[in-house]
């Protein structure tokens, strides 16, 4: 019996400001001046578990037809991982424009596994970041 991977991405946001003036033609280019908020040298960030959904799933494309089923990614293939989350992080960096977090890393499920057979018995999601790097300031596993 397979091992089912989470089609789940990890966005670690961390905190932003304004770094300088504004350019002035930031609302035609949306190109921010930031740089990253630091406290005693550390990053305030959060961690947010992002379920990934196929939005033609159960689409019917004619009264007759069976609806379509889901598209299962395959995170065991890196590069499926990666593609999804490039597009998680454009698309969720332009829906918190107005606020001070954009995505500092994406993270995929990494696989577990048992060394004394070298089978893999599950998958884990990254924790927040850093140890001395990262403040993390929400972390949705908790």
């Amino acid at each position: 019996m397979g091992i089912h991977i989470p089609p789940i991405l990890v966005v670690i946001a961390c905190k932003v400001s304004i770094a300088a003036n504004p350019d002035p033609n930031a609302a035609f280019t949306h190109v921010e001046n930031i740089q990253w908020v630091t406290e005693n040298s550390m990053m305030v960030c959060q961690r947010h578990e992002i379920p990934l959904i196929d939005p033609v799933e159960g689409l019917q494309l004619s009264p007759a037809a069976e609806p379509m089923p889901a598209l299962n990614p395959d995170f065991s293939d890196w590069s499926q991982c990666q593609r999804a989350g490039m597009d998680l992080e454009m698309k969720w960096d332009n829906e918190h424009r107005n606020t001070p977090w954009r995505v500092w890393r994406i993270g995929c499920p990494s696989r577990i596994i048992d060394t004394r057979t070298g089978e893999t018995i599950g998958y884990k999601l990254p924790e927040c970041g850093h140890k001395d790097t990262v403040i993390c300031e929400v972390d949705s596993e908790i």
